[in-house]
């Protein structure tokens, strides 16, 4: 069964408004076992109607989101009429409904406009709006199948999940492809094919696909059968190693929350250059505070040395950047905590600040237990925002490396 989706909306090419729904969609087919072969945005206008003629040759199912509203430049229901050879027809039963919900939301004054919410081409079946007065509508022409649903997320999805999942699973029954994935942190996606693909190649699987993410990449392979999935997944965890930190969606965030939730481990974090985007990411998985326990965004030296207790003579010797400020400011996040792991982060984030001997990029690294401390430096590329995420990071994986090896540092 292929699968088309059709965005329309010119304010999505106009930069205006972020297309979401090919992430929605994509998703939601992966979970049915089906894929997206095609996606195309295209602006409001006659272009949708040649845009739908072309889709309905070439695909078994075109999903059309946006232009079923009120105003001028919402042309989808005449655009899919036009499409199939069919003239749009009043329903007075969704116009009643159109106004009942009106009238429910305090809505009594209605612009005439609202009636062409009402025209439906003929034959087509009414999906009923739950939280707006656009309807849905899908239509078929032999074996070619159509689904026009509403634009906006808060409308789209219930609609989605209502009746448009019911009829894709009971006819990819018999046709389903599953997909598995896996995340890596450390490796480029050169490496981890180098790693993996001829193993996947042996085991028949063709559908394998990398994507490299800032510090992170995903691997994505597709077969018919779980068992050979299952086979692959064995492979992958051998090859990628302690690389591997996560399938299907997990952050790296998560898998350090796991990790020192499951081992009883508490986790600290002392931030400079990351103006504490470290905590932040900690903080965002659901359970957290089971593990997470302190915080300090030590921007300035002062608070360096105010809040984590680093010697200004070691900041006047070294500098802010320098592996010995690194490793104090992570022991003094250690102690002043009395959690079992401490990260901390110093660097350059840039554009500027930056020397010959330190340049913009550079960060160091302090890593502590309540008995050891020790440091590293990575150099990062890109703009400041990508040095505070590439660091974020470099210091989470330290963070789950340490937990892996049972909160103990390799020295």
């Amino acid at each position: 069964m292929t699968v088309e989706l059709v965005s329309t909306g010119t304010e999505l090419l106009l930069g205006e408004v972020t297309e979401a729904h090919l992430a929605f969609v994509g998703r939601e087919l992966r979970t049915l076992g089906l894929r997206l072969e095609r996606q195309t945005v295209v602006p409001d206008g006659a272009v949708v109607r040649r845009v739908l003629e072309d889709a309905l040759f070439r695909s078994d199912v075109v999903l059309v989101t946006g232009g079923l509203g009120v105003t001028s430049d919402d042309n989808t229901r005449e655009a899919a009429a036009e499409a199939i050879g069919r003239e749009l027809e009043f329903q007075e039963a969704v116009d009643a409904r159109i106004r009942a919900f009106c009238a429910a939301k305090g809505i009594a004054a209605l612009p005439e406009t609202i009636r062409r919410q009402a025209m439906v081409p003929k034959g087509a079946q009414i999906l009923w709006n739950s939280v707006g007065t656009a309807p849905g509508l899908f239509v078929q022409k032999g074996r070619l199948a159509m689904f026009l649903l509403p634009g906006p997320p808060r409308e789209l999805v219930p609609m989605w999940r209502a009746a448009v999942v019911p009829w894709l699973r009971a006819r990819a029954e018999g046709q389903v492809f599953l997909w598995r994935s896996w995340w890596s942190v450390g490796l480029g996606e050169w490496e981890v094919q180098e790693r993996v693909e001829e193993g996947l190649r042996a085991l028949g699987i063709r559908e394998i696909g990398y994507c490299e993410r800032a510090g992170e990449v995903e691997l994505r392979i597709g077969h018919s059968e779980a068992s050979v999935l299952d086979q692959a997944e064995a492979l992958v965890k051998k090859r990628l190693g302690s690389a591997l930190f996560g399938e299907d969606g997990t952050t790296l965030e998560a898998a350090v929350v796991g990790l020192a939730t499951r081992s009883g481990k508490t986790i600290a974090t002392a931030e400079s250059c990351t103006g504490g985007l470290v905590s932040h990411r900690l903080t965002d998985v659901p359970g957290s505070s089971e593990a997470f326990t302190f915080g300090w965004i030590a921007y300035a030296n002062e608070a360096k040395v105010a809040e984590l207790g680093v010697d200004r003579e070691l900041l006047a010797a070294h500098g802010a950047v320098s592996a010995a400020v690194a490793e104090a400011m992570a022991l003094g996040a250690s102690r002043r905590s009395g959690a079992d792991l401490a990260v901390a982060v110093t660097g350059i984030a840039g554009p500027a600040g930056g020397t010959a001997e330190k340049p913009v990029g550079l960060v160091w690294f302090g890593l502590a237990t309540k008995e050891k401390v020790h440091s590293f430096r990575k150099t990062f590329p890109g703009d400041r925002s990508m040095v505070k995420r590439l660091a974020s990071q470099a210091a989470l994986d330290a963070l789950r490396q340490a937990l892996l090896a049972g909160g103990e540092l390799a020295l």
